[in-house]
């Protein structure tokens, strides 16, 4: 498994303060994951990396090989399996399919083996499109729903 951390001063200072007010974060954990993974998927569907640069384009041999332009995100597979873990003090957004991960660190030709029939996979190689992580809307996005949560306990709701 891969982990990467996202450590925000702003974010964090904005969760103490919560959870100076209540108990268990964890609802407000939950609305959070749902923004980590709508994110990703945003930028899947704008070919975005996490900090709004475009992802580098397909080569013109993947081009001709796929009939489109999009990369690796033709079907919509992949972003269906984006999920997150909350707890009382914690959020994980990620996927565990294998081409989520090379889409995010892309892969050099044949690192993950080769087919039956001898031919490398990846049979090229595959730029990095970094897509997971804490964009500016997606931190935007947290900060409003902590916000919320802080309204809310204000309110003994």
């Amino acid at each position: 498994m891969i982990h990467i951390e996202v450590d925000d001063r702003e974010v964090r200072a904005a969760l103490e303060n919560l959870q100076r007010r209540v108990s268990d974060l964890t609802p407000v954990m939950h609305d959070i994951g749902q923004v980590l993974v709508e994110g990703m998927r945003a930028r899947l569907r704008d070919s975005r990396d996490v900090e709004g640069r475009p992802f580098a384009p397909n080569s013109p041999v993947t081009l001709a090989r796929k009939k489109g332009t999009r990369p690796l995100v033709d079907s919509g597979m992949m972003a269906s399996q984006f999920a997150y873990q909350a707890g009382r003090d914690y959020v994980e957004a990620g996927s565990n399919a294998v081409q989520a991960a090379t889409l995010h660190f892309g892969a050099k030709r044949g690192a993950h083996g080769k087919t039956r029939r001898g031919a490398p996979i990846p049979w090229g190689d595959i730029p990095a499109r970094p897509f997971v992580g804490l964009s500016s809307e997606d931190k935007e996005a947290v900060l409003e729903t902590i916000a919320e949560a802080l309204e809310r306990a204000a309110q003994g709701r």
